[in-house]
């Protein structure tokens, strides 16, 4: 069932480490846009609101994703990154340095800052794209690898996209293509990029963390042939004014609403029956994603503002959950499986490196921002609420990396290390 996984060729744990370390830091500033500009983030296609977009879609969800991809290329494809340390840096500092560009740019709406973000964050994201990319290319037919393929072709179509609209802004004079390339640019990223990476993670996690009966050969098969087959179609209908354009965001909605299903199902029938709060989050994260399709949906019948934004914070809030979920099963493996590697005797074990508790509390307080950022639409000033209890999660969620990374760092200082005679 697990066929491929070669932890041999792990990349050392700082390569992975440094990317999720950003996820609070992004989180944090996230939170106090929140409560300082509710009602401009609210405020549909407001540069408050792109802000808060891009601040969470790349500075938490693509951040974190893009250390995953590291980590999971080397072990499922058993072909390492070439110089990860160095690939690694040159890429975080890039992300790093043009998400915030990016976000200052639609805060204080300077030329330079697009500039910047559209030559450092795409030159990023391309640059992951070709670095990575190849090495799936032979990763023969395994469905992870030819997701996470689809999912880094997606993320280079919305990253050129993305780098066009940034040249547009600095410039301040949009073309005639404008919406256009933004409806595209939404569709690889949320669709092709999010959606396929996290259904491609679940065929292998899901299996393997929950012990449950695989996904079916089908599925595996033809859904990474659906989705980028749609969103090229999409495509084309939209540069081409075709009508029932529509049609193709109903046939990916589909996709994710089987995805959903078969992966409630197997979290129900899985044979470890163990308690574990990771379960939590992919349920929750299930529960969001039903949400966001029956929001955008009713969007496509009734053409209501509330409803498509409802669907986009469910489905960012599907994202994050999933995220939060794998980081709390990454981060403790990590850091016992390098250890136990380096053959440390006193290698901490897996729950003792992020306590259940803690685990536990960042749990609630993500069902808290989610419960209570959906209640905003509806009244936008309860975003203020959720940038405060966001705010407290991304601390909490900070705090946990640094206990981890801490422990590490000290059983490598003073752990007993077996020597061979």
């Amino acid at each position: 069932m697990f066929e491929g996984l070669s932890l041999d060729q792990a990349p050392p744990i700082s390569i992975v480490m440094r990317f999720f370390m950003s996820v609070p830091i992004f989180g944090v500033f996230l939170s106090l846009l929140m409560i300082v500009s509710p009602t401009e983030i609210l405020t549909p296609n407001h540069p408050l609101s792109l802000a808060a977009i891009h601040l969470l879609f790349l500075g938490i969800i693509t951040m974190s994703m893009i250390g995953a991809l590291f980590q999971m290329q080397s072990v499922l494809g058993g072909r390492p990154i070439p110089a990860p340390a160095g690939n690694a840096f040159i890429i975080h500092i890039f992300l790093n340095i043009g998400i915030f560009s990016l976000a200052g740019a639609f805060i204080t709406q300077l030329s330079p800052l697009y500039v910047i973000a559209a030559v450092l964050l795409g030159s990023a994201l391309v640059y992951t794209v070709f670095l990575i990319a190849p090495l799936l290319l032979k990763g023969g037919r395994h469905s992870t690898l030819r997701g996470m393929l689809v999912a880094l072709v997606s993320l280079f179509i919305a990253a050129l996209m993305g780098i066009d609209m940034a040249d547009t802004y600095a410039q301040m004079s949009p073309s005639i293509f404008h919406s256009i390339i933004r409806e595209t640019h939404y569709s690889f990223a949320l669709i092709g990029w999010i959606g396929a990476l996290i259904i491609a993670v679940a065929f292998q996690v899901v299996e393997m963390f929950y012990v449950t009966t695989a996904y079916s050969d089908w599925c595996k098969r033809n859904v990474f042939r659906i989705l980028p087959a749609a969103l090229v179609l999409k495509t084309f209908w939209l540069f081409f004014d075709l009508p029932y354009v529509w049609g193709f965001d109903v046939l990916m909605a589909g996709v994710l609403m089987g995805f959903l299903t078969t992966t409630v199902q197997r979290l129900r029938e899985r044979k470890r029956r163990v308690s574990d709060v990771s379960i939590w989050f992919w349920g929750t994260g299930m529960g969001l994603l039903l949400i966001a399709l029956i929001s955008y949906t009713i969007s496509l019948v009734s053409n209501t503002e509330q409803f498509i934004q409802i669907a986009l914070i469910a489905y960012a809030l599907f994202a994050v959950s999933i995220i939060l979920g794998m980081i709390g099963k990454i981060v403790p493996f990590l850091v016992w499986f390098h250890l136990n590697s380096a053959g440390y005797m006193d290698a901490p074990i897996m729950s003792n490196i992020i306590p259940a508790k803690r685990s536990q509390s960042l749990f609630v307080l993500f069902a808290l921002v989610s419960a209570i950022s959906l209640a905003s639409v509806l009244y936008p000033p309860l975003l203020i609420l959720s940038g405060i209890v966001s705010f407290a999660l991304f601390s909490l969620l900070g705090y946990n990396l640094i206990h981890a990374l801490k422990l590490y760092r000290y059983t490598l200082d003073h752990g007993t290390r077996f020597e061979q005679v």
